[in-house]
C-alpha cells in the first residue's frame, strides 16, 4: 500500500488556496439555504469542514469523508439555486483537488480496473443523453440534475486515483457508519414526534442497505470484543430505524443480505468446526430484532401498525404502489420501442393516467433503477451500467474470497452482499440511479477495487517466492 509522507507537495500547494475555496463552498450553501436557521446551520457546518480539512492529513480523503457525511445526513435533495446542489459542492471540490494532484504528479498510479473502463462507456451514454435532451429543448435545469446524479457514480475514479492507506479506508467506513447512527436516531426522534402513528421516511432510509450489513460483518470476523459489542449496540437504533420506516424492500432485503452473509460465514466455520462462533452472531441479530420490536410497542404501541404493513404482502396484485410503478414501466417501454439504443434522453417525464402517487404530476424518476436506465440511456447504457456492477460485484466476491485481513474480509463481506441486496432492490426503487448515494456507492467500488489488486499483487508475490 502506498503510504503518504508527512506533507506532500499537494497538501502544501492545496493548503495555499483551501482558505478561497472554503469560502467560496459557505458563500454558496449560504444562498442555496437562503433563511436565517438554515444559513446559521450550514455556515456552522462550513466552519466545522473547514477546521477539518485543516486538521486532516489529506485534503484529498478529508473531501471524501465530507462527502460522505453529507450524503448521508442530509434528509432530501437541495434545491439547484446555482451551478451545484449543496449536496454536490464537496464532490467537485474533492474532484479539483484530485485534478490538481494528477498536475502535481502526486496520484496512485493503479489501474482503474474493468469496473472502470465500463464505468466510463456508461458516462460517455449519459453524455449522449444529456446532448438528445438539449436537442429536444428540455429543461436545462433538469438535465443537468439527472446529468449530475448520474456523475456522482465519478467517485469509483476520485478513489481509485487516490492514494489511500489502510487507516484512512477505515476511516471511511466509520464515517458512513456514524452518519447512519444518526440518521437512525433521526428516524427515531421523528417517528416519536409523529406518537407512532404512521411511518416515517426519508431517502436516507438506502444506507441501512450498507450499514445493517457491515455491522453484522464486524460480529462475524472480528477478534476483538469491544468491536464486537460496539457493532451489536450500533445495529440496535438501526434495526428500529428500518422498522419505523415501514418500507418493505428494507424489511426483506436488509434480512436477506445478512443471511447470505451467515450463510457464507457459516460455511467457513463448519469447514473449520467453530460450532459456537457461527452460531453466536445470528443470536445476537435475532435478539436485536426482538427488542427492537419491543421497544417500539412498549413506547408507541406499533403492533397494530407493524402487522398492517406486514399483512400487505398477502395483497401485492393489488397494491397501490407496485400498480403506479407497474403503469409507468409500461409508459417507459413504449417510449423506448422508438428509441432503443440510447433511450429518449435526458429530462423527459411521464404523467400517471390511472395511479398516480405523492400529488406528483410529471415524474422524471421511476421507482425502477433498469427502467429509469432504459427510459434515459437506452440499451446500450443500461448493458454498460449492468457491466459495470456484475465487475463490481466479481472484485467484491475475489476480496471476500481471497482476503487474509479481518478488515478485508469485513469488506468483502458486507458490499459483496449488501449490494446483491441492492441489485435486487433495483428492481422496485431507483436506489443505483436516482439517488445521490450514487457517490457512496461510488466510493465503496473505489475500495473495493484497491483492496482486490492489493490481494492479487500478494498473491502474485507469494507465488514467485
Amino acid at each position: 500500500m502506498d503510504s503518504l509522507p508527512l506533507v506532500t507537495t499537494r497538501q502544501y500547494s492545496i493548503r495555499k488556496i483551501l482558505p478561497l475555496l472554503l469560502v467560496a463552498q459557505l458563500l454558496i450553501f449560504s444562498l442555496v439555504f437562503f433563511a436565517p436557521l438554515r444559513v446559521v446551520v450550514i455556515v456552522s457546518l462550513g466552519i466545522i469542514s473547514l477546521l477539518f480539512l485543516l486538521v486532516y492529513p489529506d485534503p484529498i480523503v478529508a473531501t471524501l469523508i465530507l462527502s460522505s457525511f453529507i450524503t448521508v445526513v442530509l434528509p432530501r435533495p437541495t434545491g439547484r439555486s446555482f451551478v451545484f446542489k449543496a449536496e454536490e459542492v464537496v464532490p467537485v471540490v474533492t474532484l479539483f483537488f484530485l485534478l490538481f494532484s494528477f498536475l502535481q504528479g502526486d496520484y496512485a498510479r493503479r489501474s482503474i480496473g474493468k469496473i472502470g473502463y465500463w464505468l466510463i462507456g456508461f458516462f460517455i451514454v449519459v453524455i449522449i443523453a444529456a446532448i438528445i435532451g438539449i436537442l429536444k429543448e428540455r429543461n436545462k435545469i433538469l438535465i443537468l440534475d439527472e446529468t449530475m446524479m448520474f456523475a456522482m457514480w465519478g467517485g469509483y475514479l476520485i478513489v481509485v486515483k487516490t492514494k489511500l492507506t489502510q487507516q484512512q479506508i477505515k476511516h471511511l467506513f466509520l464515517t458512513i457508519i456514524v452518519s447512519s447512527l444518526i440518521v437512525s436516531l433521526y428516524y427515531i426522534f421523528e417517528f416519536k414526534l409523529l406518537a407512532g402513528l404512521t411511518r416515517f421516511r426519508t431517502d436516507q432510509q438506502h444506507i441501512f442497505n450498507f450499514t445493517v450489513p457491515v455491522l453484522f460483518a464486524v460480529l462475524l470476523y472480528d477478534k476483538n470484543k469491544t468491536r464486537k459489542i460496539t457493532a451489536g449496540i450500533l445495529i440496535i437504533p438501526m434495526a428500529i430505524a428500518v422498522y419505523v420506516t415501514l418500507t418493505r424492500a428494507l424489511w426483506l432485503l436488509v434480512p436477506l443480505a445478512l443471511f447470505l452473509q451467515y450463510l457464507y460465514f457459516m460455511k467457513e466455520s463448519l469447514r473449520r468446526k467453530k460450532v459456537i462462533a457461527y452460531l453466536l452472531p445470528i443470536l445476537i441479530v435475532g435478539l436485536i430484532a426482538v427488542m427492537g420490536i419491543m421497544v417500539l410497542e412498549g413506547l408507541f404501541g406499533v403492533s397494530n401498525l407493524l402487522g398492517e404493513r406486514f399483512a400487505s404482502f398477502k395483497f401485492l396484485e393489488s397494491d397501490f404502489s407496485l400498480l403506479a410503478r407497474a403503469e409507468l414501466s409500461k409508459y417507459v417501454l413504449e417510449k423506448v420501442y422508438f428509441s432503443p439504443f440510447f433511450g429518449v434522453g435526458l429530462a423527459d417525464f411521464l404523467r400517471y393516467q390511472y395511479f398516480p402517487t405523492l400529488g406528483r404530476f410529471n415524474v422524471y424518476w421511476l421507482d425502477n433503477t433498469y427502467m429509469q436506465l432504459i427510459w434515459k440511456t437506452g440499451v446500450i447504457g443500461t448493458l454498460l451500467f449492468l457491466g459495470f456492477l456484475y465487475y463490481f460485484l466479481k472484485r467484491a466476491w475475489y476480496v471476500l474470497k481471497n482476503s487474509v485481513e479481518t478488515f478485508d474480509k469485513i469488506i468483502g463481506s458486507s458490499i459483496f452482499f449488501s449490494f446483491v441486496a441492492l441489485a435486487i432492490s433495483g428492481l422496485q426503487c431507483g436506489i443505483l440511479a436516482g439517488y445521490r448515494f450514487n457517490f457512496i456507492w461510488a466510493i465503496l467500488a473505489g475500495i473495493t477495487e484497491i483492496k482486490a489488486q492489493e490481494i492479487k499483487k500478494r498473491k502474485e508475490s507469494l507465488s514467485v517466492v
